[in-house]
């Protein structure tokens, strides 16, 4: 530096300086979208039947209706891929 600035000076031009800094990376990060999260996509859920039916069950407290919701819903293929996971499992 030169040995006409004064320390006052200089401590004025780094003060300049790091607000340029700083104001350029607000700019990039609200104008690129830098830090954000972008959509990728994410997997696709596949729905099946019995969740379809479990998304259309009554909203009544009635015991009539809850009866009916519970006597509506399959139970027979619950555990139907069971057998899968207990084979998939050990190679984890």
């Amino acid at each position: 530096m030169s040995k006409n600035l004064k320390p006052g000076n200089v401590l004025l031009i780094a003060v300049l300086i790091v607000a340029v800094v700083v104001f350029a990376l607000v700019f990039a990060f609200y104008n690129f979208g830098l830090g954000t999260k972008q959509e990728t996509g994410g997997p696709s859920v596949v729905r099946d039947e019995q969740v379809q039916k479990l998304e259309t069950l009554s909203d009544s407290d009635e015991i009539g209706a809850i009866e009916t919701d519970i006597d509506s819903t399959n139970l027979e293929n619950l555990d139907q891929e069971l057998n899968q996971v207990d084979q998939e499992l050990p190679s984890l």
